[in-house]
């Protein structure tokens, strides 16, 4: 049921993305709708293909997700020693993800890559949000679609970080049970993208000290 409700979830970023193109395409709002495309085709793949292929599909979904988050925070980022960290964290990725692809056992998951993912994610986010927090003009940081963006995969990343370590050494029925915690994360943050996208575009000259909340609610 819970696996059902996931791969749903994955539909509703596209379908508001879509819906609302004009208050999407700036931003680079574009790289998370490919991004919700692909992780849609590879969630309807598990368990619908041969174990080997199983594990060949989210080897190289892992490495599109980081790619396409990564570059998000990339042009996202201004501060170059937060851009350095991501560049140096990235090769050290790729060059885990790529020999993991290639090594001959095959599981149905590739939990190093993943977890590594997971790790680096949360270190750029946390390197995002700094940014943004000591940025004066964002005094309204949440009224922003990268925040909310970068929210849902934090709220991701971080609630699966720990299974994904310990995935390899799941039994089946382990994995069964433990793997919709995956699941309920994969949906809160489709929530979360799907309300990046229908958000209205805010300017950062709409906030000031004397009346905070004034046009909030106005294009």
């Amino acid at each position: 049921m819970l696996r059902s409700v996931s791969i749903f979830s994955d539909i509703l970023p596209i379908i508001f993305f879509i819906l609302f193109t004009k208050r999407n395409k700036k931003e680079g709002l574009w790289v998370i709708f490919l991004y919700s495309i692909l992780s849609f085709v590879a969630d309807n793949s598990f368990n619908r293909l041969p174990q080997v292929v199983d594990f060949y599909v989210y080897s190289s979904f892992t490495i599109i997700e980081y790619t396409l988050f990564t570059f998000f925070l990339y042009k996202a980022l201004k501060e170059k020693l937060f851009k350095y960290i991501l560049i140096t964290g990235s090769v050290v990725f790729y060059a885990i993800a790529i020999f993991n692809l290639f090594k001959e056992k095959k599981e149905t998951f590739d939990s190093l890559a993943a977890s590594v993912e997971c790790i680096l994610a949360i270190i750029y986010i946390i390197c995002f949000l700094y940014e943004q927090i000591k940025d004066p003009a964002n005094s309204f940081i949440y009224y922003s679609k990268k925040f909310w963006i970068v929210i849902a995969f934090f709220l991701y990343f971080s609630s699966t970080l720990f299974l994904f370590v310990y995935a390899d050494n799941f039994t089946n029925e382990e994995h069964k049970n433990y793997w919709n915690i995956n699941f309920i994360f994969n949906i809160l943050k489709n929530a979360a993208l799907s309300l990046a996208f229908v958000m209205k575009k805010r300017e950062r000259t709409a906030y000031s000290l004397e009346n905070p909340y004034s046009d909030l609610y106005n294009e």
